[in-house]
């Protein structure tokens, strides 16, 4: 086939409505390689897409030289954040990137790519962007707040001050004990443990926010860590997020720190601040049928 111009895109290959929430670009960069021997001028872009889970986008183009290419990035996209909060199942979603000489119905030159349009509940595993799982951490609904009260109530329990202070005390044991309390409220709620699926990790799953969590009393490990880190940062604490092979666990930091990187893939950071007798960040196995008040407090 003779084609005057290619087309070239580099495209998502899944999207949710955390990404859209989070600014993330479905297209990244879209390439234009002229492959004739004379300029190309006045050209028209056009992307659709079905379903319309996005806007229109179109973009002028004044010339492309002989042999030569044009770049356009960023690319623009407006997500529909109605269409993808309501979306209750994973969809394919098709794009269809055209170019248009001026005046001309018929394209020279047409891209047809397609990406998974994720649920809205959906998290789409280590492989896409993995630091987005952070988005299904919901510390401000107010059955956090509800369940932070009980949590208050054992540390009234335990002869402690019920106030969440996080680091004003700079004591890494106040810390422990509020991290304490919060695991213990949560216990409280009697929640059934689901196994996630296969694979979860690389594939994604469908995540029980929260407040879902709280109602059902039902919670893979993941949908129980994100629990957690919710109460904890409502606490003013700074989580983390552990994704290991078939499992998650949660983590906080014990000073008022935090890695550089949303996300890190370097096990010797973690380790090394969990070693005994220089813990700057505790683990939290958010399955444990096992008393943790006593292995948290005496862990340093």
């Amino acid at each position: 086939m003779n084609e005057q111009l290619t087309i070239q895109a580099g495209v998502m290959n899944a999207v949710n409505f955390a990404m859209q929430q989070n600014y993330v670009p479905l297209i990244r960069n879209i390439t234009l390689k002229n492959m004739t021997d004379a300029p190309l001028e006045a050209l028209k872009l056009k992307i659709t897409f079905d379903p319309a889970f996005a806007g229109e986008y179109t973009c002028n183009i004044d010339r492309i030289e002989a042999k030569g290419s044009l770049e356009i990035s960023p690319v623009k996209i407006q997500l529909s954040t109605e269409y993808f909060f309501g979306l209750s199942e994973r969809i394919d979603g098709h794009m269809t990137i055209s170019v248009y000489k001026d005046g001309e119905e018929e394209a020279i030159s047409t891209l047809s790519p397609q990406t998974a349009l994720l649920a809205c509940d959906q998290w789409s595993g280590i492989n896409i962007m993995p630091e987005l799982i952070c988005a299904f951490v919901t510390p401000n609904h107010p059955k956090i707040a509800a369940l932070l009260n009980k949590a208050a109530d054992f540390l009234k329990s335990w002869n402690e001050s019920p106030s969440f202070t996080a680091y004003q005390t700079q004591n890494v044991n106040t810390v422990k004990r509020q991290m304490a309390a919060i695991y213990a409220a949560v216990r409280s709620l009697s929640i059934n443990y689901v196994v996630p699926p296969a694979s979860f990790e690389n594939a994604g799953q469908r995540v029980r926010l929260a407040h879902t969590v709280i109602d059902h009393r039902q919670g893979t490990c993941l949908d129980l860590t994100l629990l957690y880190a919710s109460c904890l940062e409502a606490a003013g604490l700074r989580p983390l997020l552990v994704i290991t092979r078939g499992h998650a666990f949660a983590g906080c930091w014990l000073e008022d720190e935090s890695f550089a990187d949303c996300a890190i893939d370097d096990v010797s950071a973690l380790t090394k601040r969990t070693a005994e007798g220089a813990e700057e960040i505790l683990l939290i196995e958010m399955t444990d049928a096992v008393e943790v008040r006593m292995s948290i407090l005496t862990k340093r």
